[in-house]
C-alpha cells in the first residue's frame, strides 16, 4: 500500500471498526510509537511508512480500510513527550517479554528502510526500548543487528 492509498480511505466503512477496544489500544500504542520513530529523523521517508504498513499489516492482520486508520490516528498522536511514557506503559502491561522484543525490532526495521539511521532514530528507540521494560542485552543486540543490516545493505 502506498502514502496516497492512505490519504484516500473512508473512515465511515465499517469494515474499518474494531470490537475490540483493548486490541485496538494496543495496535494504536504500537503503530504510533512506530510514527515516533518514522518523524523523529525529522522527515517522513517513504520507505519507512510503507514497512511500518507492512509490518502493522503482519502483526496484526488488518485490511486496508483499518491499516487507513490506524496510521491517521497514529500520526495524530505521534511526538508528544508524555504519549510515550504512557503509550510504553500501556504495552508493558498488554505484551509479553517476546511480543515487546518484536516491537523493538520492527522500529529498528523501520528505522534501517531508508538505508540510514538517524541519530534521532537512535535516540527514539533506546527511548522507547528502555521504556518497554526489556534487557539491556536484547536492546543491544537489536540494536547491533539493525547496524549489521545496514552493513549488509539488506535492511
Amino acid at each position: 500500500m502506498y502514502f496516497n492509498e492512505l490519504l484516500n480511505y473512508n473512515p465511515d466503512d465499517p469494515q474499518s471498526k474494531s470490537t475490540k477496544s483493548e486490541t485496538v489500544d494496543v495496535k494504536l500504542a504500537a503503530a504510533t510509537l512506530m510514527f515516533n520513530v518514522i518523524e523523529s529523523d525529522g522527515e517522513t521517508h517513504r520507505m519507512e511508512v510503507a514497512h511500518m504498513i507492512d509490518i502493522l499489516k503482519s502483526h496484526f492482520c488488518l485490511s486496508s480500510y483499518e491499516i487507513s486508520e490506524l496510521f491517521e490516528s497514529a500520526r495524530e498522536r505521534s511526538n508528544t513527550g508524555a504519549e510515550v511514557e504512557n503509550l510504553t506503559q500501556h504495552l508493558c502491561k498488554n505484551l509479553n517479554p517476546k511480543e515487546r522484543k518484536q516491537l523493538l525490532n520492527d522500529f529498528w526495521q523501520i528505522a534501517t528502510a531508508d538505508k540510514k539511521i538517524h541519530t534521532g532514530e537512535r535516540l527514539m528507540i533506546d527511548k522507547i526500548a528502555k521504556k518497554l521494560d526489556l534487557d539491556a542485552k536484547v536492546i543491544v543486540r537489536a540494536r547491533y543487528n539493525a547496524e549489521q543490516r545496514l552493513e549488509l545493505n539488506i535492511a
